[in-house]
């Protein structure tokens, strides 16, 4: 009996194998009607994964996308996908979420080092009260972390309409975020590399990260103010205006998320 062998990956295939062992492609079994193929053995056809491709080439398009609008922000041009900018923004959360979480354990991890030489129960359970608040304390600055994107999000889109109304220009929710996250993708970018500074160096990097972070705050706050007033004009409002109320509302909304997140 010959060989049977992936048409994709041209990995050696056993007798009935469904899948590839290699790539995973599926393979399907092309019987005659009478049961039986006309060499008398089976012949095996690969059926590539829908769903992977489409994974593939999505993330492909994307992250050729993001390197365009990080390079030049406002010149990036209309995403292939409308799913890419609400991709930034929760690749942003994620990063957040990463970061507080790996701070959060380093801390403990000192404490736990720094009471290591203690002994007797008074000691150990000053160790579990102070983790327990270090651990409350990153819950919370995680969800306000998550708070705030939405909001910063939610009010770019609100005050965009705001700002164009009376022009005729019809604000699709898709493409305002898209172009949102095309100008600050660099926020993006620069929360994985304060992950991955955090990851390297420890809590030794936060003195750089704190430096790095508030160059994101700054970039974001750019990026909010060119995406609400790029473009034309209200009829009704003048655009300093509309940007003193959105800047505005995000001062007291950041307010509100940081008492309530304390408070949750």
């Amino acid at each position: 009996m010959s060989a049977k062998f992936c048409p994709k990956c041209g990995n050696e295939l056993k007798e009935g194998a469904k899948f590839c062992p290699k790539c995973g492609a599926q393979i399907v079994q092309n019987l005659q009607p009478n049961g039986a193929n006309t060499n008398g053995a089976q012949n095996q056809n690969v059926v590539p994964n829908q769903s992977a491709e489409q994974a593939k080439n999505y993330a492909k398009d994307f992250f050729k996308w993001f390197w365009e609008s990080v390079k030049h922000p406002s010149l990036s041009g209309k995403a292939s996908n409308k799913y890419f900018g609400l991709t930034s923004f929760v690749a942003s959360a994620v990063f957040a979420i990463l970061s507080i979480m790996l701070i959060t354990s380093k801390i403990n991890g000192a404490i736990d080092l720094a009471s290591s030489g203690l002994g007797g129960d008074t000691a150990s359970s000053l160790v579990v009260v102070f983790q327990n608040l270090v651990s409350d304390g990153a819950g919370k600055v995680e969800l306000f972390s998550v708070l705030m994107i939405v909001v910063f999000v939610a009010l770019a889109y609100g005050f965009r309409a705001f700002a164009v109304a009376g022009t005729g220009e019809k604000t699709d929710f898709f493409e305002f975020i898209n172009k949102l996250a095309a100008y600050t993708n660099i926020s993006v970018m620069l929360s994985a590399i304060m992950f991955l500074f955090l990851l390297i160096g420890g809590l030794i990097a936060l003195p750089l990260n704190m430096f790095i972070f508030l160059f994101v705050v700054i970039n974001d706050l750019i990026g909010f103010t060119y995406a609400i007033i790029d473009g034309q004009n209200s009829n009704k409002f003048d655009k300093l205006y509309v940007l003193l109320l959105a800047h505005l509302s995000l001062v007291i909304v950041f307010f509100i998320v940081f008492i309530k997140s304390l408070t949750a």
